[in-house]
């Protein structure tokens, strides 16, 4: 078992990308091993396989046919080109000795050997899917520096300083068989379509039998790898193929969302190259998807946390998209209804968390066979809830305690009666979180105005409806999203 440590050894094959891009210097162990060397067969198939056979005394074309499964006409040809060419006897009954040696030499594998590196991703464990022949070197341009920096042109003092990717702590397995069958199946893979798209790489093909270790141990290094905004997807990241095989080093992609996941500096360092056009240089479908993209970063830089509640996620993500199309001032009427209904099921979604987190003993609440407000009341003052003032418990109490009772056993009522649900869970559990946070925190007040507000636009409005009715503006959609959004954050600490 290698571990990684730091030997101030880095390595870079490929110059920066033309789009904008960040460089981080990832952590790997370099192995150095023997291979056999490619080289162009003199042989095809079909050839090899009508040689073998008459070596092996099995010279009618007929039993070569039967055996072979070729045509007749192919395998004569194949035969007249033996002759021709020296491999076979005049009357092709058997090889001759330029034959034999040139069979021998397509089934060895190891006649010449090369050496090479493979590459062990320190973060992963796995190797990458490429062979490299030559190490590529790069000196910082202060050796001593905990954050090397690396000259772009000696000539104009142009520098770059990549960001440095941690490596894992724990050992990193071994070169084995298994692992190295893995990495060759995915490098044929790559090489194969690298030659379909005429890709030019300067990468011979190489195989994986015969492959020795020449060192004991691995050397640890780091290699420049570049990160650059994906463009064409609806990923926030692309990472570049270091040694130049394929566009892309989707071998890169999993481990780079793992360390945005954990680490807030990687993910301010590549925050850059994510940013929102100008809306009007692009189509509806463009502009919305970069939309999309910045969102996921804002989660992923500001709001961690809520990765570990996936469908309080999916709202909170909708809300933070409808702001920044708010703020840009490409919305209808349609679209502010739209917001305010995701700001309710946001804070709906936020009360089923705590109604099955904290579950309430229906058994504690006293029956109701018709609606008592001021049993209701009672109960609700009884919980000692901060942020049930005597405002909230007042318009709480109007709910149907049958209809509180289901929603403690089936969160999928009103936001009013989950609300009121969720803090009977507090009878059971000094710690819930409505025990903790205060008034000044949840100003729950503005959550049922809210709802008052979205169960108005839910219905249809006219000059022949009594009462007074709030204009939805988009003041008054982007108030209620951030309400939404921060009394959320509230609960991050209990998720």
């Amino acid at each position: 078992m290698a571990a990684f440590v730091e030997t101030g050894t880095y390595l870079k094959f490929s110059d920066r990308p033309r789009s904008k891009s960040r460089p981080v210097l990832w952590p790997v162990l370099v192995h150095r091993v023997l291979y056999p060397e490619p080289r162009q067969p003199e042989l095809n198939l079909f050839q090899r396989a009508v040689l073998g056979l008459v070596r092996a005394k099995r010279v009618k074309q007929d039993d070569i046919a039967a055996l072979t499964g070729l045509h007749p006409e192919l395998i004569a040809l194949i035969v007249a080109q033996g002759v021709s060419n020296g491999w076979l006897t005049s009357d092709a009954n058997g090889l001759t000795e330029k034959g034999h040696r040139l069979l021998d030499d397509e089934e060895d594998e190891s006649t010449s050997l090369k050496a090479g590196f493979l590459i062990q991703d320190a973060i992963t464990g796995y190797f990458w899917p490429r062979m490299v022949t030559k190490l590529e070197q790069i000196e910082p341009v202060d050796p001593q520096a905990k954050f090397p920096e690396f000259s772009v042109n000696r000539r104009t003092g142009h520098i770059f300083r990549p960001y440095l990717a941690r490596a894992k702590k724990q050992s990193l397995p071994d070169l084995d068989n298994e692992l190295l069958a893995r990495a060759y199946r995915d490098y044929r893979k790559d090489y194969r379509a690298s030659q379909q798209l005429g890709g030019v790489h300067s990468s011979e093909f190489f195989r994986l039998q015969g492959v020795q270790r020449l060192d004991a141990s691995p050397e640890a290094a780091r290699i420049v790898v570049w990160v650059t905004s994906d463009d064409e997807g609806d990923e926030l990241w692309s990472v570049k193929d270091p040694l130049g095989l394929r566009a892309g080093a989707w071998w890169l992609e999993e481990p780079v969302k793992q360390l945005l996941g954990s680490d807030t500096k990687l993910r301010s360092f590549l925050a850059p190259l994510i940013g929102i056009p100008d809306a009007g240089t692009l189509t509806n479908d463009e502009w919305l998807r970069e939309l999309q993209k910045r969102t996921e970063l804002d989660i992923l830089i500001e709001f961690p946390w809520i990765e570990a509640q996936p469908d309080i996620r999916r709202y909170f993500a909708r809300l933070l998209k409808w702001r920044r199309k708010i703020e840009s001032g490409s919305t209808w009427d349609s679209d502010l209804e739209a917001a305010l209904g995701d700001c309710q099921k946001l804070l709906e979604v936020v009360m089923q968390w705590i109604i099955k987190t904290y579950p309430a003993n229906v058994g504690q609440i006293p029956p109701a066979k018709k609606l008592d407000w001021k049993l209701n009341e009672r109960l609700l003052g009884a919980l000692g809830i901060p942020s049930f003032t005597e405002d909230v418990v007042r318009t709480l109490a109007r709910q149907d305690l049958c209809q509180v009772i289901r929603a403690c056993q089936n969160p999928s009522s009103s936001l009013k009666a989950l609300l009121f649900a969720a803090g009977m869970g507090t009878l059971t559990d000094d710690q819930h979180p409505l025990k903790v946070l205060q008034d000044e925190n949840l100003q729950i007040v503005q959550l049922l105005d809210l709802a008052d507000l979205r169960n108005q636009s839910s219905h249809g409005q006219s000059k022949f409806k009594k009462g007074k009715v709030e204009k939805i503006t988009q003041d008054v959609v982007l108030e209620h999203i951030e309400y939404a959004l921060s009394f959320t954050e509230c609960f991050k600490d209990w998720m």
